[in-house]
């Protein structure tokens, strides 16, 4: 579990992150990433039903947030991320999803 200075989690902070971050595309996940005012990052992970029954989406969300923990200093401190699981998360192994993660945070770092 991230701790809780580390989550997003108000609807109207999603809703602008959706409107005005940067909206980053891999084969597991969408990325949208903003600078915030803060010193740490704050991380938001969004399952829909296209992921799967309550089960999966919950298996889901936990690998996103080991992906997560284990790859922390990745990103400079001071942006908010939203992770959005697209439906093949579920068929997808741990280093696969780790791998887009990855890929999808050292394109953010340049933002």
């Amino acid at each position: 579990m991230l701790q809780k200075e580390w989550r997003i989690s108000r609807g109207k902070e999603y809703s602008y992150i959706y409107a005005n971050g940067l909206r980053l595309s891999g084969k597991y996940m969408i990325v949208f990433v903003i600078r915030n005012l803060l010193s740490h990052n704050r991380f938001g992970i969004v399952t829909s039903k296209k992921v799967g029954n309550a089960v999966t989406r919950n298996r889901t969300k936990r690998r996103i947030r080991e992906v997560i923990r284990k790859n922390m200093d990745l990103l400079p401190s001071g942006y908010d991320i939203v992770i959005v699981a697209r439906f093949n998360t579920k068929e997808a192994n741990f280093a696969l999803i780790e791998k887009d993660y990855v890929k999808m945070m050292r394109k953010a770092s340049t933002y």
